[in-house]
């Protein structure tokens, strides 16, 4: 037990001399939210992809292969697409757009593209990202708490509130910067460790086909790939497991990365590449993890009673404490990568949206960084509160906060990005409904899937769509929504002019003015137009 400690603490001392050192370069807001927008494209990617992977990759979802069996992998499908389309869809465009709008956070870029003077975008998009992010945080601890406590024999919630001090520690240190680096260290954590528990596990089986013979006799539905279902609800069931890839496209911890990337252009070639066979291999581990935990529980070789601890039950069963030491690590490393980005991004929420654009006041930016750090530590307690009475699965925590923040950003996002029409008023309207809606039904309907139990109305929306995520539907309802208000509305010329100007290849010399020319070049150049 004690080189298990020996591990863990010498991870987090890597971690401390991070930040330490990030903190040399977190003097102004811009510094602490995006980095300067100087962060090269392989510690963005890699630093994307650990922040999307949370507690959700090393507990949540083992846990649901433990539990469901080979139909877990859909999940994993979704991820990995949804990852590809956030690179191909998102990425570049909104680079380039929060570059010329000098926007620092979402709905910085959100008010300046459609050009809201009414500032309702912004109240909206703070209380999004509070909202759902602030769940989102909750479901991290809660991983931490799971993970140490199996670990270290510790109270669940004692472990909680050690998760919680760890990251809220490193956040207030270096903001940005410190989380991109520590992001790239430990997206090389969580790799190496999704690599060995999988291998482990299949030694200590004695091979696969043994663990197949295992779960055949113990649950054959544990190897279908629709969990037994079929027909519709074999469709059903896949579409419930991979309906995570629409929420790529509405998290500000993760498009955050974007907006930090030097060069808009690298986040084609080679960042999609980085991201995407990194994803491939997290996910495979992560999977097999759990799949063959359920074979090695069944054969009485690992004791589990909380399906979501399987791997580090595994480590410390099967591996010597210096190994299992760093398993747990890795653990960490996947919880605390997400929950410093969601908690950096919720801070600028309150101190950027909110108290210097909302309310106006003039703070000098070393004060605006201190303001931000308070409110970290404000919606760290308040996280706390949740990860301890909140929903007991790492799982159905993560799904709800991701859908939220999916429908709320989602739609408008992409619409934004790549739709001349779009209009503040459809972004007002669409943000609402998709902020009340999520609300509503995640509350009514019990979670991340319909629930046919749920009271009137709602329970007939769950009898009829039951495993199909609240998200996944909502996510269309209000792209539907803000497509309609926007035909009916009309998007200011200026706006229409300067997403013609940015992303289509203008010559410049029919340009009417020399600024105009100077604009084309500018950013045809960065998107690789000219």
């Amino acid at each position: 037990m004690n080189e298990v400690v020996l591990g863990f603490v010498v991870y987090l001392v890597i971690l401390a001399y991070i930040g330490y050192w990030a903190n040399r370069f977190t003097g102004t807001e811009d510094q602490y939210f995006v980095g300067g927008r100087k962060v090269k494209v392989l510690a963005a990617a890699l630093s994307d992809k650990a922040s999307d992977f949370s507690g959700w990759l090393m507990l949540g979802y083992p846990g649901q292969a433990f539990s469901t069996g080979l139909g877990a992998f859909w999940a994993a499908i979704g991820c990995l697409f949804g990852t590809l389309a956030d690179y191909v869809f998102i990425g570049p465009r909104l680079r380039i757009y929060t570059g010329k709008f000098r926007a620092i956070t979402v709905p910085d870029y959100l008010e300046a593209r459609l050009k809201d003077d009414t500032k309702l975008i912004r109240i909206l998009g703070a209380i999004i990202i509070l909202v759902f992010m602030t769940a989102y945080v909750s479901a991290q601890f809660k991983a931490g708490g799971k993970a140490l406590s199996q670990a270290f024999g510790l109270d669940v919630n004692t472990a909680i509130l050690l998760t919680a001090i760890i990251v809220t520690a490193y956040v207030l240190t270096g903001g940005f910067f410190a989380v991109v680096w520590t992001d790239v260290v430990q997206a090389l954590f969580m790799v190496t460790t999704l690599i060995i528990v999988p291998i482990v596990a299949v030694l200590a089986i004695g091979g696969f086909d043994r663990a197949i013979e295992i779960m055949a006799h113990a649950d054959p539905k544990h190897l279908s790939p629709f969990g037994g279902a079929t027909g519709l609800a074999a469709l059903i069931f896949a579409i419930g497991y991979a309906s995570w890839i629409v929420g790529y496209f509405g998290q500000p911890h993760i498009v955050t990365r974007y907006m930090s990337v030097e060069d808009p252009r690298k986040l084609r070639r080679p960042g999609i590449f980085i991201s995407g066979f990194w994803t491939i291999l997290v996910l495979w581990g992560a999977f097999f993890a759990g799949f063959i935990g359920f074979a090695l529980a069944k054969a009485g070789m690992v004791q589990v009673t909380d399906a979501e601890k399987i791997i580090p039950a595994m480590a410390m069963t099967l591996m010597p404490s210096w190994l299992a030491g760093f398993i747990i690590a890795g653990i960490l490393a996947a919880i605390m990568s997400t929950a410093d980005s969601q908690l950096l991004v919720a801070s600028s929420a309150i101190s950027r949206d909110l108290i210097h654009k909302v309310l106006g006041k003039e703070l000098g930016k070393k004060q605006m960084v201190n303001i931000g750090r308070i409110v970290v530590i404000i919606l760290s307690i308040i996280a706390i509160y949740y990860a301890i009475n909140g929903n007991k699965l790492v799982y159905g925590m993560v799904a709800t906060a991701w859908g939220g923040l999916a429908v709320g950003f989602g739609p408008i996002l992409l619409l934004s990005l790549w739709w001349k029409r779009v209009t503040k008023e459809a972004g007002i309207i669409g943000m609402t409904y998709g902020l009340v809606s999520e609300v509503i039904l995640e509350s009514a309907i019990y979670g991340w899937e319909f629930n046919p139990k749920a009271p009137g109305i709602f329970g007939v929306i769950g009898a009829t769509l039951n495993g199909v995520p609240v998200f996944f539907v909502n996510f269309f309802v209000t792209m539907a929504v803000i497509i309609l208000v926007s035909l009916i509305t009309k998007p200011p010329e200026e706006i229409v002019r300067t997403h013609e100007t940015i992303f289509k290849k203008v010559p410049i010399e029919v340009a009417r003015s020399r600024s105009q020319a100077e604009n084309v070049a500018e950013f045809a150049k960065a998107n690789g137009l000219i």
